[in-house]
């Protein structure tokens, strides 16, 4: 959300051109310049004299928790050991089903239902159920190649096979594609319904949500939401707080 965000650049600068990185990848393939005459200004930056910028996103630190050692977040991240252990555990909580090439109990149809409705409320919605469904072997149908009526097709539904096995394997790959999704909150909660919540190691702080204005309106006051503990909570409903000013035509 700062100086390191391509959009951002784009508004207070002017412009972004392919020699700008962000996550690892160019953001333009070209020069590409805001048609406004003149560059935005940063409403709260006005006021960096007298205070720091706030931050407006305050949550639980995750990703120092989640994000294996030696990987990044955002580029091809693996889940940590500590992470991997927890899920671990909560696979032996739901799994009930004898295999018959392990030792250990697998998660079967009603076990993974059962799971689902913990974490989602329901079977048959989020990302995790549309995993789960392919790592017990549901698979896209064929495209009917001799339909040329122009009509839209409908998406397959997808389904958790009846007789389909959840390993505990695939039950890490869930979530190490929540994890490549960038769903860490989602992970998160998850771990918590399930009983292995991560510990409170602090707050990430960033400056998110920000407010523009052109050369013609003069900002006349700046509203700072702040906060000291991870949102949403009691006093704010969002984990992003609210940001706004008063301006004046000139």
């Amino acid at each position: 959300g700062g100086d390191e965000c391509g959009a951002v650049n784009y508004l207070v600068k002017g412009g972004v051109g392919p020699s700008f990185v962000e996550d690892g990848m160019p953001v333009a393939s070209r020069e590409k310049k805001c048609p406004m005459s003149h560059p935005l200004i940063d409403v709260s930056s006005l006021l960096s004299s007298t205070r720091p910028e706030p931050p407006t996103l305050v949550v639980a630190e995750l990703i120092s928790q989640m994000v294996q050692e030696g990987t990044q977040a955002y580029e091809e991240p693996e889940l940590s050991d500590m992470v991997v252990e927890k899920l671990t555990s909560c696979y032996k909580k739901y799994a009930t089903h004898e295999s018959n090439d392990s030792k250990e109990d697998v998660m079967n149809v009603n076990d993974v239902e059962r799971w689902l409705i913990d974490i989602n409320k329901q079977v048959g919605r989020g990302s995790e159920f549309r995993t789960a469904a392919k790592e017990m072997g549901w698979v896209e149908p064929p495209k009917d190649d001799d339909d040329d009526s122009g009509t839209r097709k409908e998406k397959p539904l997808i389904t958790l096979p009846e007789d389909g096995i959840l390993t505990h394997e695939g039950f890490l790959n869930v979530y190490r594609g929540e994890l490549r999704g960038g769903k860490f909150w989602g992970i998160s909660y998850d771990l918590s319904i399930m009983g292995e919540p991560l510990p409170s190691v602090g707050l990430f702080e960033g400056r998110y949500d920000r407010m523009y204005c052109t050369t013609k309106l003069q900002p006349l006051t700046v509203l700072d939401t702040t906060a000291s503990i991870p949102c949403p909570n009691k006093d704010e409903p969002s984990d992003h707080l609210p940001v706004a000013a008063t301006f004046k035509i000139v």
